[in-house]
């Protein structure tokens, strides 16, 4: 864990990932039956909860359940449609952002809008951050789960680190709620 005066930093280690892709016109059908999200940008919380990746696609993540649970799931409940159900639980890592400044952190390294009002608990987004493509979590009002390719979360812990010393992180105004 990283500990920095505005902002902490930490792995989320032994979370089951799974991608769910299914085929566009089923989509509907499939978030209704599995209960995903079916706006753009959102998450709902659950066992797993899941995140809105595109209209045809989510990420189911759980602390409980494994991978395999996840997909027997989703096998019964898909049964005769055709789709994609992928464990990514070793090839994504998970890392927390949260604090005051954990806003402000982010938003030096991506062109979204991270203010409350603009990207609240309960939304997700895609993007290009720092140069790697991240999901963005926001969990809670200053806590954010950031789901990168595991080979570059050594990069990303260093960039956020760096960032979080940079002193317009400091100077920056908090959106604590």
């Amino acid at each position: 864990m990283h500990n920095r005066a505005g902002y902490q930093l930490s792995d989320i280690d032994g979370r089951s990932i799974v991608r769910l892709r299914v085929r566009p016109q089923k989509a509907n059908s499939a978030a209704d039956a599995l209960h995903l999200p079916r706006q753009a940008m959102q998450s709902l919380p659950g066992d797993p909860a899941s995140h809105w990746l595109g209209p045809d696609q989510w990420l189911l993540t759980s602390e409980r359940k494994s991978a395999a649970e996840i997909i027997a799931t989703i096998d019964s409940t898909l049964a005769g449609q055709l789709y994609a159900a992928n464990d990514l639980s070793c090839a994504l890592a998970c890392i927390n952002l949260s604090g005051p400044h954990a806003r402000t952190v982010l938003a030096m390294g991506c062109g979204i809008d991270m203010h409350p009002d603009a990207f609240a608990p309960g939304q997700c987004v895609r993007t290009n951050f720092a140069q790697l493509p991240l999901l963005i979590i926001a969990s809670q009002d200053a806590g954010f789960d950031l789901y990168v390719d595991r080979g570059y979360a050594e990069y990303l812990h260093q960039w956020l680190k760096a960032a979080g010393e940079d002193p317009m992180t400091q100077l920056a105004p908090t959106h604590e709620a």
